[in-house]
């Protein structure tokens, strides 16, 4: 089976980073990958969808962030280099 059936790109779940960053627009915010050290923007990034949401880097498939919702507590893990502005 093709991966594209079963993911979607990162700007799938902006709403729910824009929750996470309090109202920042993240699928433009840059992450430098640490295991390919391609550098790319949120919104290109490859997300699954399962329990919870995890970002892979389009360049070597290595996880970016991992995203859980479960008893009543949001999980958050980032990896690489995350670039992400915000208005004052």
């Amino acid at each position: 089976m093709d991966d594209s059936a079963l993911t979607l790109d990162g700007n799938a779940i902006a709403g729910l980073l824009a929750d996470v960053f309090n109202g920042a627009e993240v699928t433009a915010a840059l992450r430098g990958c640490g295991s390919c050290g391609q550098l790319h923007a949120i919104g290109e990034h490859r997300l699954y969808r399962g329990p919870g949401f995890v970002l892979r880097c389009p360049g070597c498939d290595d996880v970016a962030l991992t995203l859980i919702d479960a008893d009543g507590h949001r999980s958050v893990r980032l990896t690489g280099t995350w670039s992400i502005r915000t208005p004052r």
